[in-house]
């Protein structure tokens, strides 16, 4: 029995030829990780650092920071080791090409400092769980199995669990659009099957998308919307198992497809989008997709924590320009540019 996730299942439904790369044939990424992973998954790891050492103490800001600079170089290394053995010439893929790995670095230091000065001293809410397991069921008979992984679980002091989900992407949801977004709603499902807390249990649904000064979008589902999630997931798995092709879905997403050099629909997509935004020709090949050139040797940083300036006012985003004391850029691309990480 396969069981999904919501990646999973999300996966065939923006591109089934996609969803037959990564999970059918398994075929290994023609092309190095992308830079949005590279920076969410740090940002995640600071998250994890942060909330471990509540409620015994509180580290400070420069402690947090120190913390990304470390592990991003650690996982740096290994990005450079891993590309290196699968045969590339750069660790990293970055296709917005105003973007420099320095800029997301920039970005990564500029998130955590809003994040802990917005929510400084944590006690919003205690933490029950850090990347959280949740394995579930959506029907009585047991056929059909969702799993995932919550980033952090929170209750507060009137028992309402808080599901907490940070996103790195400078796409934001409206609070319209939570109200649609299925990811978090499914993992209510799994905490009310888990005995620990049980399907009465009030539950709030947060993401935190730290690119924005209000980063905080709150949702919640009520009981008749959870039953009609769990169908709605169960129509969607019976017709991703009855698929017998997986046809290429176009679209603007195509050119952060890790895929992309292997799909001519997907390769016409990209380049008729460029042809009418003005730019120039995409070569699909290594090269043409990565625009870091940083040497096996080096790391992506370039100031020591005690030479880090906080923010003169704290959660300065959006399109401003934003300054970290050694130079003003601009470090947050259009909304409509970026996938939703």
């Amino acid at each position: 029995m396969t069981i999904y996730s919501y990646s999973r299942v999300n996966t065939y439904f923006t591109c089934p030829a996609q969803f037959e790369f990564r999970y059918i044939h398994k075929t290994p990424s023609p092309t190095p990780d992308g830079v949005e992973l590279f920076l969410g998954s740090r940002f995640h790891e600071c998250m994890e650092y942060l909330y471990q050492q509540i409620p015994q103490r509180v580290p400070t800001v420069n402690e947090l920071l120190d913390y990304f600079k470390n592990h991003w170089n650690v996982k740096w290394q290994e990005a450079l080791k891993k590309q290196k053995d699968r045969g590339f010439s750069t660790p990293i893929r970055i296709v917005q090409e105003s973007q420099t790995i320095e800029d997301y670095y920039e970005k990564g230091q500029l998130y955590l400092e809003n994040y802990y000065h917005k929510y400084q001293p944590f006690d919003q809410n205690r933490t029950e769980g850090i990347e959280l397991k949740v394995l579930f069921d959506l029907d009585s008979d047991k056929q059909y199995k969702m799993q995932g992984f919550i980033d952090r679980l929170g209750r507060d002091n009137d028992g309402t669990l808080w599901i907490h989900d940070y996103k790195t992407s400078s796409r934001k949801l409206s609070d319209e659009d939570a109200k649609f977004e299925d990811q978090l709603a499914l993992y209510q499902i799994g905490l009310a099957q888990n005995p620990k807390y049980g399907s009465q249990v009030k539950v709030k649904l947060a993401w935190h998308f730290v690119a924005f000064e209000k980063d905080l979008v709150i949702s919640e589902r009520n009981a008749k919307e959870i039953e009609w999630l769990k169908k709605k997931y169960v129509l969607k798995i019976q017709e991703i198992e009855k698929a017998k092709i997986f046809p290429p879905k176009p679209s603007r997403l195509c050119e952060w497809c890790e895929y992309l050099s292997l799909c001519d629909a997907g390769k016409t997509s990209v380049q008729e989008r460029r042809k009418k935004l003005g730019k120039s020709e995409y070569v699909f090949s290594e090269s043409s997709i990565l625009n870091v050139s940083i040497s096996e040797t080096s790391n992506p940083v370039f100031s020591p924590a005690s030479e880090k300036s906080t923010l003169s006012s704290p959660g300065v985003f959006g399109n401003s320009a934003n300054s970290l004391g050694r130079k003003k850029r601009s470090l947050i691309v259009s909304s409509d540019q970026l996938p939703l990480f």
